[in-house]
């Protein structure tokens, strides 16, 4: 699954992040971002899901993000 080109016609790049809680433990966070204008995608936690499976979500919460901006594109 491809990412939607951003608003500003560059391709999407999926970014991921893993970020240490206070208890020690660390969550991963999944997100569409553009490397050119800087647009970034709702951010996915994988909460004990697989990488396919949230890189998935986050593409289609991108894609969902930019059919609202551009609703005649859709």
């Amino acid at each position: 699954m491809t990412p939607r080109t951003c608003l500003c016609g560059t391709a999407a790049d999926i970014c991921e992040r893993s970020e240490a809680r206070a208890d020690g433990a660390s969550d991963t966070f999944y997100w569409v971002a553009c490397p050119v204008c800087g647009q970034i995608g709702p951010r996915i936690a994988a909460a004990g899901r697989g990488r396919d499976t949230v890189v998935a979500e986050a593409i289609a919460a991108w894609d969902a993000m930019l059919a609202r901006a551009r609703p005649l594109e859709a």
